[in-house]
């Protein structure tokens, strides 16, 4: 089967690998697509170190084509999206239910062969099913809008409340979505690229902002809640200087491991401030598919491009172009 992944130097390699054999407990998938983001393209880059000879790409949907012997909640034909996030269960986080911050957390597409290829196999307790009346492709970002939920779980929007996104990528136009559904009564979203904020403001966001070209503290100052979805020093700092007192911050962006920022405690104390974090998706895999099956959120305006497996190198330089949202790759 054709397959990208990691050789020992860090790059992206196409080439050929065994169709895999399941276990007792695993599927095996015929891939249907699988996006292109972030996380990998930091890989690709060399910003970030990957595991040599590892298949890439966690956020991917497939369709079941082998099932293991100990397998009944699927059969064969079964549209299906994949949680890569694999605990352990046995560690102190996840017996306190924090499976997110597992000590021994392993992910497909990370530290195991993931998508970027024709086939997977993964174990079933990390597929979940896709109504049969959805067009499957919309599934492969069902890992992004699990991710997306829990960051709106962790930052606890209420009915009525001000909310600010920062940043108009995929992620953050999913957030906007969330924000409305959950009862914000404005929702800001800044985001550079004009053609963004245009969707931002299709999908019901009440203003954008033009960060060049506009003070996004003239606009959104006030806020209850601010969210970064950037991963960038001088957008968090925005975000927290947005909120109004009590307010809270979201660091949803993932920002540089070596990045800092510099910020009163005085201030954090005196405007009894929140600062929470949002790590990947616990227990809200399906949640997330709910939302794709029941038709509850928009994903195919933030599906940029599909590329065939064959074309990855041109997906990757897509992507990184910074004028796509999410570019699939079509095995």
């Amino acid at each position: 089967m054709l397959s990208a992944y990691l050789d020992e130097n860090n790059k992206l390699v196409l080439g050929e690998r065994e169709i895999p054999k399941v276990s007792s407990d695993e599927i095996l998938i015929k891939v249907i697509a699988c996006g292109i983001c972030g996380t990998d393209l930091h890989v690709f880059k060399g910003i970030n170190k990957g595991k040599p000879n590892v298949i890439r790409g966690h956020e991917f949907v497939g369709e079941v084509v082998e099932i293991g012997s100990d397998i009944t909640k699927f059969k064969k034909g079964d549209k299906v999206v994949i949680d890569p996030n694999i605990p352990c269960m046995n560690c102190i986080q996840c017996r306190n239910g924090r499976i997110h911050l597992c000590e021994n957390l392993n992910a497909i597409g990370v530290d195991r062969d993931g998508g970027f290829a024709q086939y997977c196999v993964v174990p079933a307790k990390q597929a979940y099913k896709l109504s049969g009346t959805i067009d499957p492709i919309v599934g492969a970002l069902a890992e992004p809008l699990a991710c997306a939920i829990h960051g709106i779980d962790r930052v606890g929007i209420k009915e009525g409340e001000k909310v600010l996104i920062i940043g108009g990528g995929a992620l953050g136009l999913i957030l906007t979505q969330l924000a409305i559904n959950g009862g914000a009564s404005e929702v800001f979203v800044s985001e550079p690229q004009k053609s963004k904020r245009e969707l931002a403001l299709g999908f019901g966001a009440t203003r954008v902002i033009d960060p060049i070209n506009e003070d996004l503290l003239d606009i959104a100052k006030g806020v209850d809640v601010a969210i970064e979805a950037v991963g960038s020093t001088k957008t968090i700092l925005q975000a927290i200087n947005a909120v109004s007192d009590g307010g809270r911050v979201l660091f949803f962006g993932v920002a540089p491991e070596d990045a800092y920022i510099s910020i009163s405690p005085f201030e954090v104390y005196r405007r009894e401030l929140t600062l929470l974090g949002s790590f990947v998706n616990p227990f809200t895999m399906e949640r997330a598919v709910t939302l794709i099956s029941n038709r509850r959120i928009n994903l195919y305006p933030l599906i940029s491009e599909i590329v065939p497996l064959s074309e990855i190198y041109r997906g990757v330089e897509i992507a990184s172009s910074g004028e796509a949202i999410r570019v699939l790759v079509k095995a």
